[in-house]
């Protein structure tokens, strides 16, 4: 199994450079970014989360385009971004942009394309109509443009080598749903759900994706997964902080669609909407009301969508991912999300522990990574 991280693009730089630090230290296969324009949490709220420590605003995003251009200064891992869309800019400046990294970045450049979330895109009067409809014409282009330098239908032409000595710009989408699985399989080099709260349903979304690169005569699209980590003593004591802290229990809010709140007869205090992340703006909810309820969220709500406890724990969890077919986590390292600066410091070997248990894990079942 390969290993991917995360080095956040909150400013400033410090997280990312102590990211990239560690994916050195770790052996790390990818490096990734995200692209928001805000953050997941209430800012009336954050100043009052632990996590406050660590970011001290959740809304101060760098570009991640630029930020990868940054980095590659200081590293020959492949980066990437973990995702962007096809709706804030045109599939040639896409194009153009992802060409312009993969001759910079030593490693290479993977580019991350999901159908859009409203926070990013509402709040800054970008239209949110038809998203996938949007992303499908998005990525027809972007492929024609990656693959031989023109824009389809219009005649237009990137004159950057569409080949650096570390290959193509990869293409990897974000899909969890029908239709979006078959863009995969039609315009994907690789697949990088954010949501499979199982490995049976990651095991199904994986056989959808194979299925439609093979009717598609393309090949198998790599396996990825976006993970939310949260390192601790042990799922137990961490039970007991998000407990003791329950406003960082609200990033439910933001993974959890309508059917699991359901599951815990608890309201989606978000409304009705059964996507999550796609549709909900945190911004725009009452604080006073997520404050009173944050207490309510059970630990195993957040569970489902967050691997939590010590090394030895996740690895377990994702040993059973990687039995279901996935091959390349990218993880973003939220520790510290309960419990602030002491705790991410106290946990920081535990990365490295859980690293070793993957890559003895894959050695033992013959996987590369």
């Amino acid at each position: 199994m390969k290993f991917g991280l995360v080095f956040p693009p909150f400013f400033p730089t410090a997280g990312a450079e102590m990211t990239i630090d560690a994916a050195h230290a770790l052996h790390a296969d990818s490096l990734w970014s995200f692209d928001h324009l805000l953050g997941v949490f209430h800012p009336a709220l954050y100043g009052e989360m632990e996590f406050a420590q660590l970011v001290p605003d959740p809304d101060g995003l760098f570009d991640p385009f630029c930020l990868c251009a940054w980095a590659a200064r200081s590293t020959d891992l492949p980066l990437g971004i973990a995702v962007t869309d096809g709706i804030r800019r045109g599939a040639a400046d896409v194009a153009r942009s992802a060409l312009t990294l993969q001759h910079l970045c030593k490693g290479g450049f993977n580019l991350g394309v999901g159908a859009g979330e409203a926070e990013n895109l509402v709040p800054f009067g970008y239209s949110f109509e038809r998203p996938v409809a949007t992303t499908e014409a998005f990525l027809a282009d972007l492929r024609q443009l990656l693959d031989q330098g023109t824009m389809p239908r219009h005649g237009g032409r990137l004159g950057l080598p569409l080949r650096s000595e570390a290959g193509q710009p990869r293409v990897w989408i974000a899909a969890h749903r029908p239709r979006m699985l078959r863009l995969v399989g039609r315009y994907g080099d690789g697949w990088l759900p954010v949501d499979a709260p199982t490995a049976d349903e990651y095991a199904q979304l994986k056989t959808a994706v194979l299925d439609q690169a093979r009717r598609a005569g393309r090949p198998d699209p790599e396996a990825s997964l976006f993970i939310f980590l949260v390192l601790g003593e042990s799922r137990a004591r961490l039970r007991e902080m998000f407990d003791a802290s329950p406003l960082a229990k609200l990033f439910a809010l933001w993974m959890a669609p309508a059917a699991a709140w359901t599951k815990y007869g608890l309201p989606n205090p978000a409304g009705e909407s059964g996507r999550a992340y796609i549709d909900i703006i945190p911004h725009r909810l009452d604080p006073a009301a997520l404050r009173e309820f944050a207490p309510r969220i059970p630990f195993e709500l957040i569970e489902e969508y967050v691997f939590m406890g010590n090394a030895v724990e996740v690895a377990e969890r994702l040993g059973r991912y990687a039995n279901a077919g996935l091959e390349h986590p990218v993880i973003l390292n939220l520790t510290g999300l309960v419990g602030g600066m002491d705790e991410a410091m106290a946990r920081g070997p535990e990365l490295g522990t859980l690293r070793g248990l993957l890559a003895a894990d894959s050695d033992r079942v013959g996987v590369p990574g």
